[in-house]
């Protein structure tokens, strides 16, 4: 008799080990599902932003060079952030102490990319991307000044104009981006630059390219305000 209830109660605990595993699974697959059908609700329009350029404009006021930029943002999912920067870059270098020429920038220039979130919860108001830009642009470099002549002495004017320079690179890009108030944003970000082509006249080094700065430079970044025109659906229900 004992050992009839004692055989049963086994039976039943196995049966029990066996069945729990296959239930948890069970549930954790529904969960999966409902959290992936919860997920694919999200419109995939979710809003667009303006932003400027603020460390741009900053550098041209207090140092030779620099630009004006603005951008246009999508934002899809809260995770896809396809993004177009158009600026105008300028840059008048006063007279070289070495070579005591001048040059002197000023041109439109694009780039176009997207952005990637990466954070955790996707719709926060905090945000971390990384992304990738293609930037391009054409331009011309004035050079001028006075040169001097070692053999008769004093010197002689020297001007002279690239001619218009095609000029393509890419970016890898780190960014960083927070709510301030209402639709108001801050965020800056930092740029590892690569130049694809372009080069000056021959035996012409160009001094400065809208858009990436000084050639052969490799780091750069921004500090963006942006304000965000339409957001559709908050919280993401």
């Amino acid at each position: 008799m004992h050992l009839s209830q004692t055989y049963k109660s086994i039976c039943i605990a196995l049966t029990i080990s066996l069945l729990y595993p296959i239930t948890t699974t069970a549930q954790n697959t529904q969960k999966t599902k409902a959290e992936q059908t919860a997920a694919d609700t999200i419109p995939l329009f979710r809003g667009l932003s303006v932003s400027y350029d603020l460390a741009g404009t900053i550098m041209r006021m207090v140092g030779d060079y620099g630009q004006f930029e603005g951008a246009l943002c999508v934002n899809l999912k809260d995770k896809y952030f396809p993004i177009v920067e158009i600026g105008l870059g300028s840059a008048k270098h006063e007279t070289d102490a070495v070579t005591n020429i001048e040059a002197k920038t000023n041109a439109p220039y694009a780039r176009i990319g997207c952005d990637i979130n990466i954070s955790k919860n996707k719709h926060d108001d905090y945000r971390v991307m990384f992304g990738a830009r293609y930037g391009f642009t054409n331009f011309k470099q004035e050079i001028y000044g006075d040169i001097d002549v070692p053999y008769w002495g004093g010197t002689v004017p020297y001007t002279t104009s690239e001619k218009s320079i095609s000029y393509h690179w890419a970016e890898l890009v780190f960014s960083v981006d927070a709510r301030l108030w209402g639709p108001v944003h801050l965020g800056w970000s930092f740029r590892y630059k690569s130049k694809l082509s372009g080069k000056g006249n021959e035996g012409e080094k160009i001094w400065y390219v809208p858009g990436y700065g000084k050639d052969g430079d490799k780091l750069g970044g921004t500090f963006n305000i942006a304000i965000e025109l339409s957001r559709k659906n908050k919280k993401g229900k």
